[in-house]
């Protein structure tokens, strides 16, 4: 019966030496999770700022694009106009001047 009252003393000893360093070893770790915590926090920190200019950046991006898109078409639309000139102002000086010089310019060419 001894056997089994020094066994169980055993066991016994052995659960609160497993206690004992597994608390020292969780209060020895508590400061390196907590500093683990806070770069984990700084670096979520700076990943959501990244974010957020990565998502400016691109309606940054967007209105450029918009604003040359339509600043390209106006150009385009002025050419188109500028080409178009020639031919009314010709006509206008083909009425000032009469059919003659129209005449005229035709046989030079």
């Amino acid at each position: 019966m001894i056997i089994v009252y020094i066994s169980l003393a055993l066991f016994i000893g052995s659960i609160i030496y497993l206690a004992f360093f597994a608390f020292k070893t969780f209060k020895d770790s508590k400061p390196t999770i907590e500093n683990v915590t806070q770069t984990v926090t700084r670096i979520q920190a700076k990943t959501d700022q990244i974010k957020s200019e990565t998502d400016q950046l691109a309606m940054t991006q967007q209105e450029i694009t918009e604003d040359v898109e339509y600043k390209k078409e106006a150009v385009q639309f002025t050419v188109e106009a500028a080409k178009e000139i020639p031919e009314p102002f010709k006509n206008i000086w083909f009425s000032i001047k009469g059919d003659k010089w129209k005449l005229r310019n035709k046989s030079d060419a």
